[in-house]
């Protein structure tokens, strides 16, 4: 099963990728939007669409902006580079 479902959505409408999760949601799996930060209140207010009420409630769906995302990713690699992790 997978562990994770993620949305690339650059110049797409949001809307498309939570219609996705919907289809999906019966998976026990993260769901995340990945997309800019200036998205991120276009990504909330269709999170408010009654379609999408259980996602909501049930927090199923997360939003992760690109600069977050290159962050977590440079940590990992900085990470790789220690000699000895506690």
């Amino acid at each position: 099963m997978p562990d994770s479902f993620f949305e690339i959505e650059h110049s797409t409408d949001i809307q498309n990728s939570l219609l996705k999760f919907y289809d999906l949601q019966d998976f026990h799996a993260r769901m995340v939007i990945v997309a800019d930060i200036k998205r991120k209140q276009e990504f909330e207010y269709k999170m408010g669409f009654h379609a999408f009420k259980e996602l909501n409630a049930q927090r199923r769906v997360s939003f992760l902006s690109y600069e977050a995302l290159v962050k977590q990713y440079e940590i990992e690699l900085e990470k790789q580079s220690l000699d000895f992790i506690l």
